[in-house]
């Protein structure tokens, strides 16, 4: 959907709750009888429809209603969750919290809910802003990767009733080591122009001193190929392509370097993978390794090298040069070398605690930016949702496990080393979900499960968590709704995807635009914590939370 031109909303994160909900204090206040969602006031301007389509009600409206109706609420969410099973145990629930015995799953969640509005809980937003501004990035085969991981295990095990432990993963190495491109241009002073650049994941290196060729830009692989030897033999190549999403692109940077090596090309330059706004950002990512290197441009760069060429191509003037560069990179890989690992946070079950609710995101960065977005904040999220519960005071029935993945980046070690150790077990995984999309305010989930477990988690999340947002719920189109999850989505496990609000539009999943912000910092030096709302971090944790707890109990 596209933004309201009348109502913008500035460069950045958005306005937080407490400032909408003070602003929304001084307007008149909502008759009681009055249920028209499309009558409440907006939080975001233009996603408001979709929520009220979805059954979103504001804070202020959860708050005015009785205790009557919010344990109604929570008590219809849960009973459509849990299904027929849950009756028989309600009221044997409601009769031991009236009389003071331990509290009700719906009062824990409403618990949950409440405490994702409590604006003086920072913890997970600064414990990601102290890890990453302690050892940077967490490239996987690195040692700020290893001690990154040893600070979370030392940190969660601080935490009453989570055990944070590591569990083996053998991974490559790749180092970028030292790189440079220079746009030959002999009208400009000293004839050479320096570009940002940034090798791409796996990229194999220059030959000692570098390539100095001409720059043949092209637009998709069918191009290439019309092109085929004659042009494209002894040249570098360049990917240029107008961004129309990330999944829609992403294949010209995995792929560019082995497709034009068909063709004899020497090099091939990326335009990086971000909206077109980023125009002189540039982002780095994985490829299949090739014969020869890959490395990534910037938009602004990559439209300029070829202007000059389609000049050069008109001839009207001598001082139109075809556009030629020359490319070091000094990168190397080594296959399986060296064991790293996966970092495990278990809040244990008080009834069954074989079964596992897994919640999880990758712990591995770029070696740009320190990866506080992708995916720091992720893996951050699940281990916030599970403190929150512990802290509760009430234990799961299930175990609730946060896992922080090794190697998604590349070759989603991680996840398999998981699998194979824990393949006995996978079949008392009740649920999993993963977080790698960034943490913005929270929409809910994207979920690849059968039709039936889908219907009763769409009417838990509209009930239990309108008051907090992440509640929506819908059906994946494909088998697994993230990388690392997918070995155990396809081994029959109910997987989940946990899906943000754009924080700079109020774009909501499914909207064309609903990912360029998370991909304007994607692999980027811009990915800081800064990228990060500590607020928005809480209320989506609260939200996870709410959702694997639920999920531990029925």
């Amino acid at each position: 959907m596209v933004p309201d031109e009348k109502k913008p909303i500035p460069w950045g994160l958005p306005p937080l709750r407490s400032e909408v909900l003070a602003r929304q204090a001084q307007a008149a206040a909502v008759p009681e009888d009055r249920e028209k969602e499309a009558e409440l006031p907006e939080y975001f301007p233009e996603p408001s429809a979709h929520y009220a389509s979805n059954g979103y009600m504001p804070l202020d409206r959860l708050e005015a209603l009785s205790g009557r109706q919010r344990l109604g609420i929570f008590v219809g969410g849960a009973l459509l969750l849990g299904g027929t099973a849950l009756l028989a145990s309600l009221g044997g629930c409601l009769m031991s919290a009236q009389g003071g015995g331990e509290p009700c799953p719906m009062h824990v969640v409403a618990e949950l809910v409440r405490g994702g509005h409590n604006a003086s809980n920072t913890v997970a937003w600064d414990r990601l802003a102290e890890m990453t501004d302690l050892y940077g990035h967490r490239m996987t085969a690195s040692r700020a990767y290893d001690l990154s991981a040893e600070w979370v295990v030392r940190t969660a095990n601080s935490d009453p009733n989570l055990t944070a432990y590591t569990e083996p993963v053998w991974v490559d190495e790749w180092v970028r080591g030292s790189e440079s491109l220079e746009l030959l241009v002999p009208t400009r002073e000293g004839g050479r122009v320096p570009l940002q650049l940034l090798g791409l994941g796996s990229s194999a290196p220059t030959p000692a001193g570098g390539i100095e060729a001409n720059v043949v830009p092209v637009h998709s692989f069918d191009e290439l190929a019309r092109l085929g030897n004659a042009t494209i033999s002894g040249s570098v190549v360049l990917f240029n392509f107008p961004y129309t999403g990330y999944g829609q692109v992403a294949r010209f940077r995995s792929r560019g370097a082995v497709e034009a090596a068909k063709y004899g090309a020497r090099a091939v330059l990326v335009r990086t993978l971000a909206p077109d706004s980023s125009f002189h950002s540039v982002h780095t990512g994985s490829s299949v390794r090739a014969a020869i290197p890959g490395a990534a441009i910037s938009p602004a760069d990559a439209n300029m090298i070829e202007r000059m060429y389609r000049r050069a191509q008109a001839g009207a003037s001598p001082d139109h040069v075809f556009p030629r560069v020359r490319l070091s990179m000094d990168s190397r890989l080594r296959a399986h070398a060296r064991q790293s690992a996966n970092v495990i946070i278990d809040l244990k079950g008080a009834e069954l605690p074989d079964e596992i609710v897994l919640l999880s995101g990758h712990f591995d960065s770029w070696d740009v930016g320190v990866g506080a977005m992708d995916d720091g904040a992720g893996a951050f999220l699940g281990w916030e949702a599970a403190r929150m519960i512990a802290a509760a005071g009430v234990a799961p029935r299930r175990t609730i496990r946060v896992v922080m993945w090794n190697n998604e980046e590349t070759r989603q070690r991680g996840a398999h080393a998981y699998f194979d150790r824990h393949r006995d077990e996978i079949k008392r995984h009740r649920l999993a979900v993963e977080s790698d999309i960034g943490v913005f305010e929270p929409w809910g989930l994207v979920v690849a499960a059968e039709d039936s477990v889908v219907e009763r988690m769409r009417a838990f999340g509209a009930n239990a968590l309108r008051a907090l947002g992440g509640g929506n719920v819908t059906a994946a189109d494909r088998e697994a709704p993230g990388e690392d999850i997918a070995v155990l989505c396809k081994h029959g496990v109910p997987c989940a995807g946990f899906l943000s609000v754009n924080p700079e539009t109020g774009a909501a999943p499914g909207d064309p635009h609903w990912e360029d912000h998370y991909f304007r910092h994607h692999h980027a030096s811009s990915d800081r914590v800064e990228a990060i709302d500590k607020h928005q971090l809480r209320r989506s944790a609260a939200a996870l939370a709410a959702w694997a707890y639920m999920a531990a109990e029925y």
